[in-house]
């Protein structure tokens, strides 16, 4: 190697040694300025805070539901026989007590005249007999036999009576008819659907709400609700709740009655509903996203003499930006709402502002 190539060489050799002398001091130096300190050097974490006030909070639970009918039925047969009247028509109100269908009772007619010939009969027998059993001509066991056989026989009427009534299939109340699955001649049995029919006078509208509201819901209570392709608000009052709650969901299934004035409202509709709870006085309401998750439940950061606070709280409604506090949280609270993500419990904080 030449003497020009060496030197250079050498020269290179030094500038990189003194590199990795001086630039991880310089780094070091670096560091070691805080952007912002509190007392005894600690860097503080710039916060805006939220000061709790109380306030009186509209009780109101949005949530979404089914329109159900007030009554429903699927149309069927108790007898397997053949269809020789229809006598309505597809989706159309019909009064209770209407006949739909006629079934075929031709054998069942014959069967209550053969009986009818049999109580004529025997009716006369009986009351030769009584003459006879009051001339001792007869005894009282050989009579008893003839009244028998009579209570027998309109035993048998009553019976083909029950069954001739069931020939006749008829609305079980007032309502409309659905599409008839069936037509005259069709043999049917008990599992064939003839047809259906609801009662839509007033509809029931089924909806749930979370668990966390079981003890604010009562029957009476109003409801708001609006359905596709109307822009009125529709309202109906709670009558009932189913008492289990869902495990999937948390939730727990009210139910309540509407007026369908018009016949608006057509079961299976969804719906948007707003239920109207009590209002709650001197309500603890503070931002969304101060909340901090938890693996179980939910904390918030206070802000005490300078520092952040962390706290375990309990959560009621919710609106949209806001959420209720109902425990460990008091009015007049400084709550951190900000740079939540960087304060650690006990941490210091800098207050930038305070709404």
């Amino acid at each position: 190697m030449n003497k020009p190539v060496r030197n250079i060489s050498i020269i290179l050799i030094l500038i990189v040694i003194g590199a990795l002398l001086i630039v991880p001091k310089l780094l070091s130096e670096k560091n070691k300025q805080p952007t912002a300190s509190g007392p005894g050097g600690q860097q503080e974490t710039p916060v805006d805070v939220f000061i709790i006030k109380p306030i009186d909070l509209e009780n109101e639970v949005a949530t979404v539901g089914t329109i159900v009918a007030n009554e429903e039925v699927e149309v069927k047969s108790e007898l397997t026989r053949k269809i020789t009247g229809i006598y309505f028509k597809e989706g159309t109100f019909v009064p209770k007590g209407k006949v739909l269908f006629k079934l075929d009772d031709s054998d069942i007619l014959a069967r209550l005249r053969r009986l009818d010939l049999d109580e004529e009969l025997n009716l006369k027998q009986q009351e030769r007999e009584k003459q006879l059993l009051d001339k001792g001509l007869l005894t009282p066991d050989e009579y008893d036999v003839r009244v028998t056989n009579i209570e027998k026989i309109r035993a048998d009427i009553e019976v083909l009576e029950v069954e001739l009534s069931k020939t006749e299939i008829t609305a079980p109340f007032s309502g409309v008819t659905g599409f008839r699955n069936v037509s005259i001649g069709s043999l049917v049995n008990n599992s064939v659907v003839l047809t259906t029919l609801q009662d839509i006078s007033r509809v029931k509208v089924d909806f749930s709400i979370p668990e966390r509201y079981i003890n604010l819901f009562k029957p009476g209570q109003e409801i708001r609700f609006k359905v596709e392709g109307y822009d009125e608000d529709f309202t109906g009052s709670v009558i009932s709740y189913n008492p289990n709650i869902n495990e999937n969901t948390r939730t727990i299934v009210l139910r309540a009655s509407a007026n369908n004035k018009g016949s608006k409202l057509l079961p299976g509709s969804f719906v948007k509903v707003k239920l109207r709870l009590e209002n709650i006085d001197n309500a603890i309401m503070i931002p969304t996203e101060s909340i901090v998750p938890k693996l179980k439940g939910q904390s918030v950061y206070l802000y005490q003499n300078g520092a952040a606070v962390l706290k375990d709280v309990d959560m009621g409604i919710r609106t949209d930006k806001d959420v209720q506090i109902t425990s460990n949280l008091m009015v007049g609270d400084t709550i951190i709402t900000t740079n939540i993500l960087r304060l650690r419990p006990n941490g210091k904080v800098k207050i930038v502002n305070v709404n």
